[in-house]
């Protein structure tokens, strides 16, 4: 092949990259902690749940997985876990990329972890052990935590724990769900960004209400972490 036929497959190859380029684009998507709404501000502010318990949130952590956009050119993120730790600002905000250029109405994802990462042994970035959300290989990672301290509680500093996980049945912790998004545009030139809530009061809420002085403590599977993740299967929201 002579130099002048590799010349015009490298312009063709940069041409065709180039336009390909153009008709993907990127997402900012902003985390933003509350309860009930109000901003979450960790251990200092009190906030009352859905059963009238003054509580303080203390730690507010979740897998936030498998993000898939519908709309005109439906979109999944690949090896998408991203773990959202309230206390950690940098974890707020994170950037799904080639987005094909279209209008999207949905956002769908789970919160927790997969059983096929959950049985994949020692992983790394959000998913490393070191982040504090994985017990063993028999249970697997934690799939969101929510800790903090109540005077109702009759436990040790008034603290209560919920450690949410397992990836078997019948204590299967991982939530799927989907929002609405409005009517969000994909550009390729302009920043895109989508706001969404954490709202740590749906914890407390439906199906089932808590009341910390009773239900204070969830660190293995069992049915009381089903009951949990029911619960906050629905904190995700669209900020409008």
């Amino acid at each position: 092949m002579t130099q002048l036929k590799l010349y015009f497959i490298f312009i063709l190859f940069t041409v065709l990259s180039s336009r390909a380029q153009k008709n993907v684009g990127t997402l900012i998507i902003n985390i933003h902690p509350v309860f009930d709404g109000k901003e979450l501000v960790l251990s200092e502010n009190a906030y009352v749940n859905a059963n009238g318990d003054s509580i303080y949130i203390d730690t507010f952590k979740f897998y936030f997985s498998n993000l898939c956009l519908s709309g005109t050119k439906p979109f999944c993120e690949k090896e998408s876990y991203h773990l959202i730790d309230a206390e950690n600002i940098s974890t707020l905000s994170f950037t799904l990329k080639d987005i094909p250029i279209a209008n999207y109405s949905e956002l769908s994802f789970e919160i927790g972890v997969d059983s096929l990462k959950n049985t994949k042994g020692v992983l790394t970035g959000d998913l490393d052990p070191i982040k504090g959300m994985y017990w063993a290989w028999n249970t697997g990672y934690i799939a969101a935590k929510l800790e903090g301290h109540s005077k109702v509680c009759k436990t040790l500093h008034n603290a209560f724990e919920f450690h949410i996980g397992g990836y078997l049945q019948p204590y299967r912790s991982l939530r799927k769900n989907k929002i609405s998004v409005g009517n969000l545009q994909i550009s390729s030139t302009a920043v895109n960004t989508l706001e969404l809530y954490a709202d740590a009061a749906e914890w407390f809420k439906t199906p089932e209400k808590i009341d910390v002085s009773k239900i204070n403590s969830i660190v293995l599977p069992n049915k009381q972490s089903v009951m949990m993740a029911d619960n906050y299967k629905d904190m995700i929201k669209f900020k409008k």
